[in-house]
């Protein structure tokens, strides 16, 4: 063999070692490096302007979620709620952002859901904010039992504080 051949042989064979001996680092190194491209991709989306995109970019976040719920998805925060107070925007687009900034559950996003549930100017928008909200207060209190719920009075306002 010629020298740069021979050379070029040697890098890959020890390159497929160190692979072989590492597969959970570098899978580790692709995931994050996929990860991270995903999001960009997905905040471009929710930056669109399309009501298709910035819907699809929502159901996606969910979808991720679902799939790694030990990541804090915080990038996204910002995005959804930019979509989600957005008045022009479709009534559909703006609660599905609002159904993923709540599963992503951040104090920030959480506190923008109960204000939108107070003064958004989308009839649709509101009622799901108020459930997001409601639901999420439940969550955070569970003294409160799911059959208590017909005995329990919960001051009206309590859950948009």
């Amino acid at each position: 063999m010629k020298a740069p051949v021979m050379f070029l042989f040697v890098v890959l064979l020890s390159e497929a070692t160190v692979l072989a001996e590492e597969p959970d680092r570098v899978a580790g190194l692709f995931r994050n490096a996929t990860i991270e491209q995903t999001e960009k991709s997905i905040i471009a989306a929710l930056e669109s302007n399309s009501p298709g995109q910035e819907m699809s970019a929502a159901l996606t976040i969910r979808e991720l979620k679902a799939l790694m719920p030990e990541r804090s998805f915080s990038c996204f925060v910002i995005p959804l709620m930019r979509v989600m107070k957005n008045e022009s925007a479709e009534h559909c687009t703006r609660v599905v952002a609002a159904i993923a900034l709540a599963d992503l559950h951040s104090e920030r996003g959480d506190f923008a859901i109960s204000r939108q549930g107070k003064f958004t100017g989308c009839d649709k928008l509101a009622r799901a904010c108020r459930w997001l909200t409601f639901y999420q207060y439940v969550e955070d209190h569970p003294e409160i039992a799911p059959r208590e719920f017909a005995s329990a009075r919960i001051p009206d306002d309590a859950w948009l504080k």
